[in-house]
């Protein structure tokens, strides 16, 4: 199985979640889940203002009636970690405010003894991320909290700018429902509830006075606009957008299938009446792939290529339509899924093709890869110097995959004209290269940037390493790999808010009237004991690569 099994079997022995199935979990028995604390923390995500970190916990054990999704005050948590480095390095806070008074990190008790500074290495027999950044209560910093099904396994933003016709939105995967649950959250949850007093923070999945969520897609053969009739497949898994944001490919790890969803955005697809915007609709089942897929990204399809995105030229062909890979942990190949919106059709039905399957041959990857990032930013990079936007164009974005048999962090282009040279730009080609070895336990894969020592903006790519308890940080540019330990079992990941298009161009990093930085942090989920550690990502501070803040308290598995 996954990581995901793996965590359970670390820490739950006997488990067997591999033959859980939607029927072997019913939701409203038993009692509620904590509304104010992690339990088995699967997927996080980060507003683009940066005001709120969403986190969706799965109920790993059944020890609740199902699992929940949950938003913190992350404005307030940056500005606590940043405040509690300045504390630990100079034993008092900085003069932020213009006031010569001490502003206290919001639920941390500063006459705990801690050591004069935190820059050096963590005292030998203290946990991790605890000398420095005991853990703090989640209860602190939670704002609103709704339940989910059990056995989420990710949590993702929807990938447009909110508006009035095109609310912000979270998507999550749930293997005990077969479904994925959807949540319009902040301004766009226009149904607020009693207990959710402040907009920037609310949550709308359709809960009532039980505060569950009932709104989701792809386990109701009869919802409006799925015309199929077709239900998502057991055990989803990997979710990815399409790059025009209007689709979502949803992997079955333990069957042959990818299901396709149409995300309801911008502002399109049916909702049931009084509604003014989209909903998720199931429709489609892709058959005959590896069993067991896990990692899917979307191809990046550069707008100034040779042959135009579809989606820029009303589907007039030629043209290349949205595509994603997809890794597994069976086989050992990477296969390329072809999305077509049937747009101009009677009826209309959006279906997925496997167009292409491009084998693993190192032998330094073995059949097991799991999650699996694209990043076109030395297209940006290309265009950010000026360069012609043709010629950057035919540049290909590097892939990264995670692979546990050895473990390796698996390395790739996409989108170039063949090695032999015959034959035009391919802007879906997959070309795989030498793998870069690292330490147990890969399981998932993110892009994402550091601050270097001038301040700018520079990508790394973060490979979580679930047995390891580390997350190694790869320097594509240079081959450089740093490790960073983290607490026991970390499984998901998300940054500050950023854009790739920033990256590519090494933008400075602004700074607020505090001081606090508008990029400085990553956040870390530790499946195993239940709570959230962030890492200092900026070179330009004594505490870059260390845990310096810790949200929720430790907390074993249940029989543990």
């Amino acid at each position: 199985m996954g990581a995901f099994l793996r965590a359970g079997q670390l820490a739950l022995g006997a488990v067997l979640v591999g033959s859980v199935g939607p029927s072997c979990y019913s939701s409203g028995s038993g009692t509620d889940p904590p509304p104010d604390t992690f339990y088995f923390p699967v997927g996080l995500a980060v507003s683009p203002d940066g005001n709120v970190l969403y986190a969706a916990n799965s109920d790993f054990d059944l020890q609740w009636n199902g699992g929940t999704l949950q938003t913190y005050d992350l404005a307030m948590l940056r500005q606590n970690a940043a405040d509690l480095i300045s504390y630990n390095l100079m034993g008092s806070f900085p003069d932020q405010l213009g006031t010569s008074a001490p502003r206290d990190p919001k639920g941390v008790a500063l006459t705990t003894a801690r050591p004069a500074t935190c820059a050096s290495l963590v005292p030998a027999g203290l946990p991790l991320g605890e000398s420095c950044a005991p853990p703090v209560p989640s209860q602190d910093y939670i704002e609103e909290s709704v339940i989910i099904g059990a056995f989420a396994t990710d949590a993702q933003l929807s990938q447009f700018a909110a508006s009035p016709d095109n609310p912000q939105r979270l998507f999550i995967p749930v293997r005990g429902e077969a479904a994925v649950t959807w949540a319009n959250i902040g301004a766009a949850a226009t149904d607020p509830y009693p207990q959710q007093s402040n907009p920037l923070f609310a949550i709308d999945c359709g809960q009532g006075s039980d505060n569950r969520c009932t709104r989701s897609a792809g386990n109701n053969a009869l919802q409006l606009g799925n015309t199929r009739q077709v239900t998502m497949p057991g055990e989803p898994f990997g979710m990815a957008q399409s790059e025009d944001g209007k689709a979502l490919a949803v992997t079955s790890q333990t069957d042959t299938k990818v299901s396709l969803l149409t995300t309801g955005l911008p502002g399109e697809g049916p909702c049931g009446a009084g509604s003014a915007t989209g909903c998720p609709t199931m429709q489609f089942v892709l058959d005959g792939l590896p069993v067991g897929g896990v990692g899917i990204a979307a191809v990046p399809h550069d707008p100034d290529a040779p042959t135009p995105r579809c989606q820029d030229v009303g589907d007039a062909p030629p043209c290349v339509r949205p595509s994603f890979l997809e890794t597994n942990r069976n086989t050992a190949e990477i296969d390329l899924l072809r999305y077509y919106d049937d747009d101009g059709s009677t009826l209309g039905r959006p279906y997925l093709t496997r167009e292409a399957t491009y084998p693993i041959t190192s032998d330094a990857v073995g059949t097991d890869s799991r999650g699996i990032v694209i990043d076109p930013t030395p297209r940006l990079e290309c265009k950010a110097q000026g360069n012609p936007p043709a010629d950057c164009a035919l540049l290909p974005a590097r892939v990264f995959f995670a692979s546990r048999t050895p473990a390796a962090l698996g390395t790739g282009l996409v989108g170039s004209v063949p090695a032999s040279g015959v034959g035009s730009y391919d802007p879906d080609l997959l070309t795989l290269l030498a793998p870069v070895s690292v330490p147990p336990g890969p399981s998932n894969v993110y892009i994402a940037p550091i601050v270097d020592a001038l301040g700018t903006l520079h990508l790394r790519v973060f490979l979580v390493l679930f047995d390891s308890n580390q997350i190694a940080v790869y320097d594509p540019d240079t081959g450089i790999l740093q490790l960073i330990d983290v607490g026991p079992g970390p499984f998901a990941m998300t940054f500050d808010p950023f854009t790739l298009d920033d990256v590519a161009a090494h933008t400075a990093v602004t700074h607020d009237a505090h001081g606090n930085a508008s990029y400085r942090f990553g956040y870390v989920a530790s499946f195993t004991q239940s709570y959230v550690q962030m890492i200092d990502l900026d070179q330009t501070q004594p505490t870059y690569g260390d845990v310096v803040f810790t949200l929720g308290e430790p907390t074993l598995p249940k029989g543990q």
